[in-house]
C-alpha cells in the first residue's frame, strides 16, 4: 500500500481503538457488546496491516540513520514499542495466554488499556513532526488499493472468529468467569488505583441529601434495619474478570422513600469515601442495592465493606465501594 495511506489508517486505527475500549466501559448490553466487536476487528486489522508499515518504517530508519537522528524517529520508536505491547496483549487475551490472575497477579487487560491511552499522545506527537501537506485521501480511489483494503477487512472479519474458537470461554466484553457464588472469595475490584480506606464503623455514614425535602445520614445500624432484598447480580470487571454472587441490602428507593424526593429529581449520584462517583438515572432506583452482605456474609473491606453499590447491567467500576454519600440531582 502506498505509504501515506498505511499512515492515514494508522492515524484513524488507533485513536478508534481506543475510543471503542474506553466506551464499552460506559456503556452496557448490545451496544457495549457491538462496541468490542468493533474493537476487536480493528485490532486484528491492524495487526494484518502492520506487513505494510514495517517496510515502510524500515526505509525510514535506514534513511534517517544515516545522518543526525531527529525527535521524529525516537517518538516514532516509543509509539511502536508501545503499538507492539498494546496489540501482543490484546491478543495473547483473546486466545487466553494471559488472563487477570496470571502470568500475574495484577490484570494484564489493565495494562492493555493504559498503554493504549499512552499510544495515543505518542503517536499524535510523531505524526506532528513527520506531517505530509499531501493528502493520501486521492489515493483511495486506486482499484488495487481498494482491493487490498477489501482484503484486510475480511481477513480481521475471519482471524478474529478463529480467536474466537481458539481462546477460552468469555463474556461479550472480554472478561473471564471468576469465583461465582464465593461470597467474599472473589477478586477485588480497585478502580483509579484506590487504596482499601480504614473506616471507623462508629463515626462512619451515608449521607442523603440533594433534590429531597428531608435530608439525613445514617449510621450502619440504621441501614441494617430498613428492609433489605437479597438479588444475584453480575459484576463484570473492567480488569477482565465477571462473577455472579447472592447480595443483601436495601434498595436506593427504598432509602430514598424515606427522604421525600421532589419531583424535579433527574438522577441519584453515589460517591465513594475515597472520592470515586457516577450517576445513575433516578428510574434506576429499584434496581440499585446499596449492600452490606454477600453470599451471606458480611462486605469484606476490600469488597467495599461497610456498603457498596450493586449496580446491574453496568461496569465494574461503577460499582460504588465504601459508600458514604448519594447525592439526589
Amino acid at each position: 500500500m502506498p505509504r501515506r495511506v498505511v499512515n492515514l489508517a494508522l492515524l484513524v486505527a488507533v485513536p478508534l481503538l481506543v475510543a471503542t475500549g474506553l466506551l464499552a466501559w460506559v456503556t452496557s448490553g448490545t451496544t457495549a457488546a457491538a462496541l468490542i466487536v468493533i474493537h476487536r476487528v480493528a485490532g486484528v486489522g491492524l495487526v494484518l496491516a502492520l506487513a505494510w508499515k514495517y517496510g515502510i518504517a524500515r526505509r525510514s530508519v535506514r534513511r534517517r540513520t544515516r545522518g543526525r537522528l531527529d525527535m521524529s524517529l525516537a517518538l516514532g520508536g516509543l509509539a511502536s514499542v508501545g503499538l507492539l505491547l498494546v496489540l501482543g496483549l490484546g491478543l495473547a487475551w483473546s486466545i487466553g495466554i494471559v488472563s487477570f490472575d496470571r502470568p500475574l497477579a495484577y490484570s494484564l487487560l489493565n495494562v492493555h488499556v493504559f498503554a493504549g491511552i499512552a499510544l495515543v499522545p505518542l503517536m499524535v506527537a510523531h505524526a506532528a513532526r513527520r506531517w505530509e501537506s499531501r493528502p493520501a485521501i486521492a489515493d483511495l480511489g486506486d482499484r488495487r488499493l481498494a482491493l487490498r483494503a477489501l482484503v484486510v477487512g475480511v481477513g480481521a472479519v475471519v482471524a478474529t472468529a478463529a480467536l474466537d474458537r481458539i481462546g477460552l470461554p468469555r463474556r461479550p466484553t472480554g472478561s473471564r468467569a471468576a469465583a461465582a457464588n464465593s461470597a467474599n472469595a472473589f477478586p477485588l475490584t480497585i478502580w483509579a488505583l484506590d487504596s482499601v480506606p480504614t473506616i471507623d464503623l462508629s463515626t462512619w455514614r451515608v449521607q442523603v441529601d440533594g433534590d429531597v425535602t428531608s435530608p439525613r445520614e445514617w449510621a450502619y445500624d440504621e441501614l441494617l434495619a430498613l428492609p433489605s432484598v437479597e438479588r444475584d447480580a453480575l459484576l463484570d470487571c473492567t480488569g477482565g474478570w465477571w462473577t455472579t454472587q447472592r447480595w443483601r441490602g436495601v434498595t436506593l428507593a427504598e432509602l430514598l422513600a424515606r427522604h421525600g424526593v421532589r419531583a424535579s429529581a433527574q438522577r441519584i449520584e453515589v460517591v465513594s469515601q475515597t472520592g470515586h462517583a457516577w450517576s445513575f438515572p433516578i428510574a434506576e432506583a429499584e434496581r440499585l442495592l446499596i449492600a452490606t452482605h454477600v453470599g451471606g456474609e458480611t462486605l469484606t473491606a476490600g469488597h467495599g465493606y461497610p456498603a457498596r453499590l450493586i449496580a446491574p447491567d453496568h461496569r465494574g467500576f461503577q460499582w460504588i465501594k465504601w459508600v458514604s454519600h448519594v447525592h439526589v440531582l
